[in-house]
């Protein structure tokens, strides 16, 4: 009965003692009694790691590796037959042609293949959709609904004197409106000047369907009057 009531005591103060010290902050090393993994055997991002030469934990990607596919689709992308959409129309995700020069254009073949093979690309009303979509997300913010310069980053910056932002650039200049295709496409997934790319972002699909309504926005603001409708030339005095 002794041993009992000393061990009860024990326990009673070790668990009053544990209880009352929760909370506390200390710069000593904590006491683990079950670590819950806290401490693993592990390599870290950006830790160091003296068993290669840079002292780097993370490893570069062996030179000349290439993606193919991703970790969500292994099956498809090493089945023996899988074709890389990409590579048979390096066109599609680069904006340039076969000699390196910005395409004038949109694409003529997209990145769907049929039969191992690219089929045609157009822009139709489901294209523009796209783009006016990501267009809103990404773009408006800072060029404004009309492509004009003035989205509300612009009118912010102003106000608080941020020179970086208040040279954000109209996209109805003619020297943009003459850029090719392939040269918006370039800024989009690049950046330029204080303007970040946006490769990450939006696919190359998603870029492509941008270009497709940020000329139509041009348009809007800078329409030929030979493509002027009847009605409205009627219109006009």
């Amino acid at each position: 009965m002794t041993r009992y009531l000393a061990f009860l005591a024990v326990a009673v103060v070790a668990t009053i003692s544990f209880l009352g010290f929760q909370g506390k902050v200390s710069k000593d090393t904590p006491v683990y009694v079950f670590d819950d993994m806290d401490t693993q055997a592990k390599y870290k991002a950006q830790g160091e790691n003296q068993f290669f030469a840079d002292g780097r934990d993370a490893r570069p990607p062996v030179a000349g590796t290439v993606a193919r596919g991703n970790g969500l689709e292994p099956l498809k992308v090493f089945s023996a037959d899988y074709r890389r959409a990409e590579s048979l129309n390096p066109s599609f995700v680069s904006g340039k042609d076969a000699k390196g020069s910005f395409l004038a254009g949109f694409p003529t073949q997209s990145l769907k293949l049929t039969k191992g093979q690219p089929q045609p690309y157009a822009v139709d009303a489901a294209v523009l959709a796209l783009g006016q979509a990501k267009y809103q997300v990404y773009c408006a913010v800072c060029h404004g609904d009309a492509a004009d310069g003035n989205g509300i980053m612009k009118v912010r910056s102003a106000l608080e004197g941020d020179v970086a932002i208040v040279t954000i650039a109209s996209l109805q200049t003619p020297v943009i409106r003459a850029y090719p295709n392939g040269q918006i496409y370039d800024v989009i997934t690049n950046g330029k000047n204080t303007m970040m790319g946006y490769g990450d972002k939006l696919s190359p699909e998603e870029r492509w369907a941008v270009v497709a309504y940020l000329r139509a926005l041009q348009l809007s603001q800078n329409c030929p009057p030979e493509l002027a409708p009847a009605a409205v030339k009627a219109q006009i005095k």
